[in-house]
């Protein structure tokens, strides 16, 4: 008798091959051969598991590592994800059947289905780069601490001696920055673009599309290089395409002005970074009280590179606590274990929250790749999140 699981598996290859290939038994059979062993065991727990009881410590038990690294661009399930929900039809959660594949690193986090809905179980704030990167964080936190606590560390300060600091210093900035990446390449990035940086794919979706009509309110925008770029785009746009349309202020930026990544005593009015990159309205505000004026109403809200803490998770819910019309969230950052934000944010959008009186869900409508810093240390995404109201 065949293994039901197999028989699964069989059926399962079949309806997600692209057309011209599910009548191919040789690649069927190839991809039933390849999973059946590994998936087996998973897919009898899977089956035998109360869906409640499908926990999600039993969900991250799984590997999600390697699965868009073993899969690469040429995936065939990538056309099944990308026509997996239509224009017409309203946002669904991830099937069952698609976290499964997700699980067993058979479908890459990049073609899990946009738009779609978000429920506790979608692993949105769980990809790939931030599990690995976290990992990768935390034993680089452990190799600083044993050079920072080494004998010829504290031998070389004693004496004063340069070439016993100097490879010292190598080592640490390695760690901290990356390799190849030295303090002032570093800080250079964050002139141009601030913690995380932006393409102009981003700002282009964000001004043509997402926020074309509503401007954009941005909370903690530092020395503004992201409202500088999004407000640049949005003026050209309308010179070329409406030279004497109404003047509107498209981007309204905040902040408390307590930890800006750049000195304005450094970098101040008069240097080439401020003219260059800085945006000269970034206005004086808390996180709340900027979403809570009347100016900030109805439109996207812009997070970049939130501290961590409740920051980010108090201005989301203050947003949408001023009025109906504040729908649309747009959050730059890493994800769940990353350096911004905290779990009650991330719980937010999954509905976690228990206690929450906000009778709505969320709708996970896009998902962007910044431009990394140098080093590739930083493992940031831009995620677009819509209110459906129930």
């Amino acid at each position: 008798m065949i293994n039901r699981h197999v028989v699964f598996i069989r059926h399962l290859a079949k309806s997600i091959f692209p057309p011209k290939l599910r009548h191919n038994n040789h690649a069927i059979l190839s991809l039933t051969a390849a999973i059946s062993i590994s998936a087996s065991a998973a897919f009898h727990n899977y089956c035998n598991k109360p869906l409640n009881d499908w926990s999600e410590q039993h969900y991250r038990s799984r590997s999600l590592v390697l699965c868009e690294k073993e899969l690469g661009n040429k995936s065939p399930y990538v056309a099944v994800a990308e026509t997996t929900i239509t224009k017409a039809a309203a946002p669904k959660p991830l099937s069952r059947t698609t976290l499964l594949l997700y699980n067993l690193k058979l479908l890459p986090y990049r073609s899990l289905p946009i738009p779609r809905l978000l429920n506790s179980k979608d692993p949105v704030f769980s990809y790939p780069d931030i599990v690995r990167g976290v990992r990768r964080r935390h034993a680089d936190e452990v190799l600083l601490q044993e050079i920072l606590s080494s004998d010829r560390l504290m031998k070389a300060r004693q004496s004063q001696d340069q070439q016993q600091m100097q490879p010292i210093l190598h080592e640490v900035n390695e760690l901290v920055y990356g390799k190849g990446v030295t303090p002032q390449i570093r800080e250079d990035f964050l002139a141009q673009y601030g913690c995380v940086g932006h393409t102009p794919a981003i700002i282009k979706y964000l001004v043509d599309e997402l926020a074309k009509d509503r401007g954009i309110v941005e909370v903690g925008a530092g020395n503004g290089q992201w409202a500088r770029a999004i407000n640049d785009y949005h003026n050209l746009q309308m010179k070329q395409n409406s030279p004497s349309g109404k003047a509107f202020e498209f981007i309204l930026a905040f902040d408390n002005m307590q930890h800006l990544p750049l000195s304005p005593k450094i970098y101040h009015e008069r240097t080439v970074p401020a003219k260059q990159y800085f945006y000269d309205k970034v206005k004086l505000a808390s996180h709340v009280d900027a979403v809570k004026g009347f100016a900030s109403r109805g439109r996207v809200l812009m997070l970049v590179y939130p501290s961590p803490g409740e920051m980010a998770s108090e201005t989301v819910k203050a947003y949408m606590e001023t009025s109906d019309q504040n729908d649309t969230v747009v959050y730059v950052g890493e994800g769940i274990g990353g350096a911004n934000a905290s779990e009650e944010f991330f719980n937010y959008f999954l509905g976690k929250i228990g206690d929450s009186q906000d009778e709505s869900e969320w709708v996970l409508l896009k998902v962007m790749e910044v431009k990394r810093s140098p080093g590739a240390k930083g493992y940031e995404k831009v995620f677009v999140f819509q209110r459906r109201r129930l």
